[in-house]
């Protein structure tokens, strides 16, 4: 165990271990050790373990360089400031003492390596990585993370990764700094915690994997800043009771965040229930939302409930809504204006406590300005919106979710992994079919070959038979190119090309290129 030694004219004035802790030094009263010296900062060390060594750091804000860290050697004194030194010393521990635990909620040093800081504020996420040294955050330009935030301080909270423990530590801000919505001056982060800096919010995430529901094929993985931000998005609606229209692409993850949503929520061990409203004919629509009373029409032999008492309690999720006939959307409307469903061929109505979650494809207001959407419907479905981005816009995205998908499948056709080719291959493709496509595909080449990796040439035919097919993207093999210095042999074996068909396409490009500049010129 390491225990610091704070020295003055040759006398110990405090002694501190350690324990896997950091450690704050300055002028100011809340540091972990405050001190009396004219050459000190208000904050200006802090001490953090790594492994077997001690670093001192200097957050003073004077030093501007990112190497401003000092390993503390033992019984090495360390000028702190004018008057005082700090010494390192080494203590043994009795054996029965050893391994003790640090606190309740401290990490493993591999789990604390994979957590990263998410600041999502609209459209724009950015995603900072929890490293071995301090980070700043605050709305002056120094800041590692700075947040564009009137409310918050110019250094408004510092988060400090030491030995198996990430502290938050309020740096004496204006407004306080809140952990899961408690106000505190230090504390320990974990996975999944939310920050609150001035107004804006932050959350502790997981960098290698996120989910919105344990296990399964529904479960939402993302590296990507800007999905992570659209799930964290819909955990902070996941607490409201409001109706919330999900929009993207098909196949881009709707019914993952739409999931996430219900599970994140207080509704989470009530019932969910999924409607495709363009997967069913127009003559069972209502019978499927509503209802319907034995003998309300032919073929009607019993009572059936719909969907919206089915889901009584919980969450229904109504996907491509768009699709909904004019006559549904009237009756869906009263439902979420009244709070009561009545059955097909029913005299009265039936109180149901249902929040709804829609999805849809479609630019929904456009449909409204063509009069094929109700405006008052779509006014009452939009009341919180998500976008979920395009599989093309998130890359960082397809090598975990391929894994994701890899071993989701290996109980069936064995555990694959994939070649670097074949992960260069996945990322050239433009994912018009988003997640879904990459789902087949993989699927596919798993199931076309014995071998453990999966090459190039298996994806290649995968997306022949089941994605999009297509060559691969112009800029992409220049991308290529440009990282193997320009080296076309180098370039074409990393993409498993023949190097006349590489050295092919990129002349016909480059002829295309010429042709229209002289047209445009002409």
């Amino acid at each position: 165990m390491h225990v610091l030694e704070v020295h003055r004219d040759s006398g110990a004035l405090h002694r501190r271990p350690l324990k896997g802790r950091s450690l704050e030094i300055g002028r100011a009263g809340s540091c972990d050790i405050a001190l009396e010296d004219a050459g000190l900062a208000e904050r200006h060390w802090l001490v953090l373990e790594r492994g077997g060594t001690v670093v001192v750091h200097d957050v003073s804000g004077a030093a501007r360089s990112r190497d401003n860290a000092h390993v503390l050697g033992l019984d090495d004194p360390f000028p702190l400031g004018r008057d005082h030194v700090l010494v390192r010393r080494a203590v043994c521990t009795s054996p029965h003492r050893r391994g003790l635990d640090t606190g309740t909620r401290s990490l493993g040093i591999s789990e604390r390596r994979r957590l990263s800081i998410l600041l999502h504020s609209g459209g724009d996420a950015r995603l900072v990585a929890v490293r071995e040294r301090p980070l700043h955050v605050g709305r002056g330009h120094d800041n590692d993370l700075r947040v564009q935030d009137d409310a918050a301080s110019l250094r408004h909270c510092r988060i400090e990764p030491s030995g198996a423990s990430v502290l938050l530590r309020d740096l004496d801000s204006r407004n306080g700094t809140y952990l899961n919505g408690a106000k505190v001056s230090v504390a320990e982060l974990r996975d999944g915690d939310v920050l609150r800096v001035g107004r804006s919010e932050l959350r502790l995430v997981g960098h290698v994997a996120a989910h919105a529901e344990r296990g399964g094929s529904s479960e939402m993985v993302a590296a990507c800043p800007r999905m992570l931000g659209v799930m964290s998005e819909a955990r902070r609606y996941a607490a409201l009771p409001w109706p919330v229209l999900i929009r993207g692409e098909s196949g881009s993850g709707k019914e993952g965040i739409a999931r996430l949503l219900h599970t994140a929520g207080p509704r989470h061990g009530e019932p969910w229930v999924a409607l495709n409203a363009g997967g069913i004919s127009q003559d069972l629509v209502e019978s499927e939302l509503f209802g319907h009373e034995r003998g309300a029409f032919t073929g009607a032999s019993g009572a059936r409930r719909g969907v919206f008492e089915q889901a009584d309690g919980g969450t229904l999720f109504l996907d491509e809504i768009g699709e909904l006939p004019a006559s549904s959307q009237t009756r869906l409307l009263r439902v979420l204006e009244t709070g009561e469903v009545r059955r097909i061929g029913a005299e009265s109505g039936r109180s149901v406590d249902v929040r709804i979650v829609c999805a849809t494809h479609r630019d929904l207001r456009a449909l409204v300005a063509r009069g094929s959407f109700r405006e008052d419907l779509y006014y009452r479905l939009v009341r919180l919106a998500v976008e979920v981005p395009p599989l093309r816009e998130r890359p960082q995205d397809i090598e975990l979710l391929s894994q994701h998908f890899l071993a989701l499948d290996a109980e069936v056709v064995g555990l694959k992994v994939l070649s670097e080719q074949a992960l260069e291959r996945l990322l050239a493709h433009g994912w018009p079919g988003n997640v879904r496509e990459l789902r087949n595909v993989l699927s596919a080449a798993a199931a076309q070959t014995t071998a453990r990796r999966l090459e190039w040439e298996d994806i290649e035919g995968a997306l022949r038979r089941v994605g999009a097919g297509g060559r691969i993207p112009v800029a992409h093999l220049r991308r290529v190119l440009d990282r193997h210095g320009g080296n076309l042999a180098a370039a074409a074996r990393s993409l498993s090309m023949p190097r006349t068909t590489l050295r092919d396409r990129l002349k016909e490009v480059d002829r295309e290129d010429l042709l229209e500049g002289e047209e445009a010129s002409g």
